[in-house]
């Protein structure tokens, strides 16, 4: 009999299910198992990819999307494995994974379930490896966050059992269907995955079952799998949020009765209603938070010189100055810091030295056109003094709770460093600065081994961290096994790094919600791609295009080309251009843009060790980026377009 039955439901994640698949090869030898791809109507090629690279595997290419538990049952009403697997596309599992699981199954007859230690992209254990069972109490610690506050409480923490050690094998009510391993005898007697759940809560559902049907579930952490995509649900986007409320809104309806039922639902509604305001109220809150921080240090600092000056020189002030004058002082500063761009990495001191002389000079045009307001010059020049260490002690705080340095300037690239053989230094240094055209500052490799091209030794990785500072390590498959790779994930996962992995001998480097391919294959994830950024870039361009042309009788003189300026910007408002498009003509992986009035060539002295800066502008698109090289490139309008 076969030992066991791995089953994968993919959708669109070509890249990540080839490398899961190069895992479980890996983890089945010396097992007699087999592999069922379910395919639920993918477009990008992901059929194609496991018969051609995979032959081995059997596939069930379904025309529609059937949804994640309709699609696994397909699959498991033809597997013959004594065990069936439910494992996601997105995972990468260790060699000894599938032998660690059986084995306990073998010595555990009365384990209707077990699920395994769950790491995320970032290196971090995974809360969701193991949970309670929804009731009204649990959803109440979940949704008001003091599993969080407390989370060795045994009353509080419960619902991902926070209280228990992350490697201590525990029997738990319900595992995650990102990897789940249920004996076939047991499904046989509690029946499939419920295919009313198109996604989310199938697996709550299905460990309930177990659990009426008198067996029980196991967490399992002597081995652990990389889940990419557990990245994502632990920052709890909105439409992740929302679809798993609802499904567990679903689960509780079908299963509970009474006083069992509506505290619980009433509360998943009231988790969906939450999830919406707290998703809108903190995407508002990361582009405001840094303005109000320094206004109000700004405001608390010209309290502490107001009434300084007053009682040290006796001078009078207007009623109310200490309000709305301060206020005042304090809103000029924030706005030109605005106009300069100097809320969004990388913070440069010039410009806020700009920013804060700009400001000054809001204050005395105003001061002179309304003289009543100009009672101090005294509070005026000692404010703007006290907005530069100000400023620059935002931004500092600001990098440091980004990316765990207390610095001023932070570069949009990464600098990055290679974990690899040394036999495939030329092959990935070609890989990552040649095909995928890697926008980072390349630091080095980290070879297993000593050897004269590289830095140093995974040993040495504390001290090399330290020299170097990174911020992301890379890690080659070819080099190292999946189980070393996690292992270092894991170890160095509270220096804040990202990671990213090469699967063995590919083309493209892979990490959570991020894939980058050579230039001779699709590109994906490209902010640009997404059809929310691109609406974000035309609304740019009609609000900056609105707001240039009113400016225009006051500000022709700042353009070289005055004429050519205003037919450009009357361009952009019809739609017939971009204020900001590509160098160069973008090649097949990029999105295509309309033709720009200004291009990303006026980044380059800012970006000299980027490679691709039409690449660069792709994957790290935002309005503040466009905003920036409108401000670099604003005398030029027109003029550039001239040339062409």
């Amino acid at each position: 009999m076969i030992d066991i039955s791995v089953i994968i439901v993919s959708y669109n994640v070509k890249y990540f299910l080839r490398q899961c698949l190069q895992s479980v090869a890996r983890a089945l030898e010396g097992l007699n198992g087999e592999v069922w791809v379910v395919d639920n109507a993918s477009i990008d090629g992901s059929m194609e990819m496991v018969r051609e690279e995979f032959p081995w595997v059997k596939v069930i290419a379904n025309e529609i999307n059937l949804g994640f538990a309709r699609a696994n049952n397909q699959a498991i009403r033809l597997a013959q494995g004594k065990y069936i697997l439910l494992l996601n596309p997105d995972t990468i599992v260790q060699e000894d994974t599938f032998r660690e699981v059986i084995r306990f199954l073998e010595a555990h007859p009365e384990a209707g379930a077990v699920g395994v230690k769950i790491i995320d992209g970032q290196g971090r254990f995974s809360v969701d490896s193991r949970r309670d069972l929804p009731s009204a109490w649990n959803i109440f610690c979940k949704l008001s966050g003091l599993y969080r506050l407390f989370p060795k409480s045994r009353l509080l923490g419960r619902y991902h059992f926070t209280y228990l050690p992350e490697d201590e094998i525990a029997e738990v009510p319900v595992l995650l269907g990102a990897f789940m391993c249920i004996p076939r005898r047991v499904l046989e007697e509690v029946g499939l995955l419920d295919e009313r759940f198109f996604m989310y809560a199938e697996d709550i559902d299905l460990c309930y079952r177990i659990l009426q049907a008198g067996y029980k579930n196991y967490y399992l952490p002597t081995t652990q799998i990389i889940h990419f995509k557990g990245e994502s649900t632990k920052t709890r986007s909105l439409n992740y949020v929302l679809t798993f409320y609802k499904a567990s809104l679903q689960f509780v309806q079908k299963h509970y009765k009474g006083l069992r039922r509506w505290p619980a639902a009433f509360l998943y509604q009231i988790g969906i209603i939450s999830a919406g305001v707290f998703s809108a109220f903190k995407r508002v809150l990361q582009h405001i938070y840094l303005p109000i921080v320094e206004g109000a240090a700004l405001y608390g600092v010209g309290l502490a010189l107001f009434h300084f000056w007053r009682d040290f020189s006796g001078k009078s002030f207007f009623p109310y100055y200490e309000i709305w004058a301060l206020l005042g002082y304090a809103a000029a500063f924030v706005l030109a810091h605005i106009l300069f761009l100097n809320y969004a990495p990388p913070y440069r001191i010039r410009r806020i030295a700009g920013a804060v002389l700009v400001g000054l000079l809001l204050i005395v045009v105003v001061s002179y056109l309304f003289p009543s307001i100009n009672v101090s010059r005294f509070m005026v020049l000692s404010m703007a003094v006290a907005a530069v260490p100000i400023a620059l002690s935002v931004r500092a705080l600001d990098n440091w709770l980004r990316k765990g340095r207390l610095h001023l300037t932070g570069d949009l690239s990464h600098r990055v460093l290679v974990v690899a053989e040394p036999t495939q230094f030329a092959r990935l240094r070609k890989l990552l600065f040649e095909d995928i055209r890697y926008p980072a500052e390349f630091l080095g490799f980290v070879s297993p081994r000593p050897h004269k091209e590289a830095i140093g030794t995974p040993v040495q990785l504390p001290y090399l961290l330290d020299r170097y500072n990174p911020d992301e390590l890379i890690f080659c498959n070819a080099s190292l096994t999946s189980q070393e790779i996690i292992s270092l994930m894991m170890r160095y996962f509270y220096r804040k790094l990202s990671f990213k992995i090469i699967p063995p001998y590919a083309d493209y480097l892979i990490g959570p919600q991020s894939i980058l391919v050579s230039r001779n294959s699709v590109r994906l994830y490209l902010r640009l791609h997404q059809p929310e950024v691109l609406f974000q870039k035309k609304i740019f361009d009609l609000a900056a295009g609105v707001f240039l042309l009113l400016a225009y009788p006051f500000t022709f003189w700042v353009y070289h080309a005055p004429i050519a300026a205003l037919r450009s910007l009357i361009g952009v408002l019809l739609g017939r251009y971009h204020f900001v498009s590509y160098s160069e003509f973008p090649s097949e992986e990029m999105p295509l843009l309309k033709e720009g009035v200004l291009t990303t060539d006026l980044l380059r002295e800012h970006y000299p060790h980027i490679f691709s800066i039409d690449l660069m502008y792709a994957y790290r698109y935002s309005v503040l980026l466009d905003w920036k090289i409108l401000l670099i490139g604003l005398p030029y309008l027109g003029a550039l377009r001239k040339q062409k």
